[in-house]
């Protein structure tokens, strides 16, 4: 029998403990083949809006699938080759010599390889179709997708996963040149090295987690430090709260005597003890990874779920244009009047008076900017409100007390406006005005008037002439989202008048181009995070199956010292539920603990709702997560049962 066939056979009797191996490695390569797929899609290509951002944007993504296949591929094989050193040893007992040893394991991993990137590969081009059509849809594209091989991808995932596969196998052939014989037969015996527990330790990390969170939800104005600083204690709290404080609390509800000896519950936490001991760092490093994932994938699915509620309050108005000429409404009006499904809901003059001012020091790089405002009286602010359909007023008693509108400001990055006074420049020198109140919504479209000065009607009168008079007209129109006939012919219109194109000062806004263009940004935004969150987490999970299962013949011997002492299958079972039970669920509710934190502050920077879409990723992660918990349990009960 040669060594290849000696390698196929070894895969085919073994198929059982590669195959979650075996599925997460055509996971990621199938993802990696559709990602690179998209890129060259023609059709996706042809689409001039997504062109640069799709190849920007998949060709990253490929780039991190490709680096954490390959960690992942390493941390794996190490496993499966640390629980066949005693094979290993076998074959050196029986005169087969190293070179030919580390062929064989060369020629299995290979093998594995080979029949893992080709069933990822035509998984890929099967699926590569659905996950275009997918994509399309999540960005508004109503395109009848064909059905395309392409050969450059197909290139692209042939050499990446070839080269990943050729150095672990080059690994698993180097392994055996680093061990004694007699190191070979003690493998199994060897576990990982166990960190000390102790009181301070786990005390320590305690402080480190929790001062970690404070810091970060406490700290009254953020700063490009803190997301470091928070990162480096969480990260440290939790390695250090699963070398020790999970250990110390094991020991606590040891002297629960009541729910000790309860049923098996003594064998259950003894050895639960031990094997978190045993497997601190990696549990460790699977809640962070979590808690990265649940981040990320909350974070994204939050801009698509909440874009269309910010879209609005950002471009509140169908139409909004500015000019220097009072006559153009007609012309506009006469545009829209040619699409009745498009009819006018309603529609507001808007007359400012573009001036050069000083904003106070609000913080965070805002220390007295020079900045052109736009200044409006309090009756146009009121008359723009009622158009809006809403209830906001604002009625200003004394002369030199203004509303002020920052449509960039954050609550959380900077100090308020209220108290301060804003310096506008009249006839060539600097008059101060008290903010009184303040507004950071959007009074008119974004990119109109973001910053503005409400005063009252005696005080605008006397403005007219300080600064630079313009008009405009704001509408909001049925059915603004199917708009694009509407909106091309407007463009065309005001273009013809100068307004709008390129023309910062003289600005045309439109909802329809605004919606478009954040419907594609997070379509493609949850679409990718959505894969790249899926490939973690088969990775992850498939760690924790390994890692369980290579202990799985070690722990043969104590499950049938058991089974001698009276303890039947069904109490077997039960003891190895429990003990999968805490090592699945203890980094996943730590990783859980962490993202809910880590996106608390993304609502007082950003202003979105982050809670609904990561509740939804969280269940859904916790589902599939799940999934590996039965998995393991089953298999690591099938291995002690049979001794395999």
């Amino acid at each position: 029998m040669t060594l290849f066939n000696m390698a196929s056979k070894n895969i085919r009797r073994n198929f059982n403990n590669y195959f979650i191996y075996f599925v997460s490695m055509v996971f990621s390569i199938m993802i990696y083949h559709v990602f690179t797929s998209i890129q060259y899609n023609e059709q996706v290509v042809s689409l001039q809006e997504v062109k640069a951002s799709i190849f920007v944007t998949f060709k990253t993504s490929s780039i991190i699938i490709a680096l954490f296949a390959g960690i992942f591929i390493w941390y794996s094989n190490s496993f499966f080759i640390k629980r066949r050193k005693r094979e290993i040893a076998l074959y050196s007992l029986m005169g087969v010599m190293k070179n030919e040893i580390g062929r064989m394991l060369f020629y299995e991993n290979l093998l594995m390889g080979v029949l893992a990137l080709g069933t990822g590969i035509l998984l890929g081009s099967l699926l590569s179709k659905l996950f275009v059509m997918l994509l399309l849809q999540l960005m508004g594209y109503s395109i009848n997708v064909k059905f395309a091989i392409l050969l450059q991808p197909l290139i692209n995932t042939t050499i990446m996963f070839s080269i990943l596969f050729l150095i672990t196998s080059l690994h698993g052939y180097m392994i055996i040149y680093k061990f004694k014989l007699i190191d070979l037969f003690k493998a199994e015996n060897v576990g990982d090295k166990e960190p000390k527990a102790s009181w301070i330790v786990a005390l320590l990390s305690i402080l480190f987690v929790g001062g970690g969170y404070y810091y970060y939800l406490a700290v009254s104005k953020f700063h490009i430090l803190v997301p470091f600083i928070t990162l480096a204690l969480v990260v440290t709290g939790t390695y250090l709260l699963f070398s020790s404080l999970a250990v110390v609390l094991i020991k606590l509800a040891k002297k629960n005597k009541r729910s000790y000896y309860k049923s098996t519950n003594l064998i259950s936490t003894s050895q639960l003890m031990y094997r978190l001991k045993g497997h601190s760092r990696t549990l460790a490093t699977i809640a962070v990874l979590s808690a990265t994932t649940l981040t990320a994938m909350g974070v994204t699915s939050s801009f698509y779920y909440d874009f269309q509620t910010s879209l609005t309050e950002r471009y509140p108005f169908s139409y909004v244009y500015v000019s220097d000429k009072k006559d153009l409404d007609k012309n506009v009006e006469a545009v829209i009047a040619k699409y009745p499904e498009h009819a006018i809901k309603s529609s507001v003059d808007i007359e400012m008076i573009n001036v050069k001012a000083k904003l106070p020091d609000i913080g965070f790089g805002q220390k007295y900017r020079d900045q052109e405002i736009s200044i409006i009286s309090e009756r146009n602010f009121n008359e723009i409100a009622k158009a809006r359909g809403i209830k906001d007023r604002v009625y200003l008693d004394f002369h030199k007390d203004i509303l002020f509108i920052d449509t960039f400001y954050s609550k959380a990055l900077m100090e308020p406006y209220i108290g301060k006074n804003l310096e506008i420049m009249l006839d060539g020198k600097l008059e101060s005005f008290n903010i009184k109140s303040f507004r950071s919504a959007n009074l008119l479209n974004e990119r109109v008037a973001d910053y503005t000065a409400v005063v009252d009607e005696d005080l605008y009168e006397q403005l007219l002439d300080k600064g630079e008079l313009v008009w405009g007209k704001a509408y909001i129109v049925e059915n603004p989202k199917v708009s694009e006939e509407l909106t091309k012919e407007l463009y065309n219109t005001l273009k013809r008048a100068g307004i709008g194109h390129g023309d910062w000062s003289r600005p045309f806004s439109a909802y329809y181009d605004n919606y478009r263009s954040e419907l594609i940004s997070s379509g493609l935004t949850i679409f990718v995070g959505a894969f790249l969150g899926l490939v973690f987490l088969t990775a992850t999970g498939s760690i924790i199956f390994f890692k369980q299962l290579s202990e799985a013949n070690e722990d043969k011997k104590r499950y049938n010292i058991l089974q001698n002492i009276g303890f039947d299958k069904k109490d077997i079972k039960s003891i190895i539920s429990k003990q999968m039970l805490v090592i699945f669920m203890l980094p996943l509710s730590i990783g859980i603990v962490h993202s809910i934190v880590a996106v608390s502050i993304l609502k007082k920077i950003v202003g979105i709702d982050v809670f609904v879409p990561l509740a939804i990723t969280i269940c859904a992660y916790t589902l599939i997560y799940m999934i590996y918990y039965f998995l393991t349990v089953n298999s690591y009960f099938k291995l002690v049962e049979n001794g395999r």
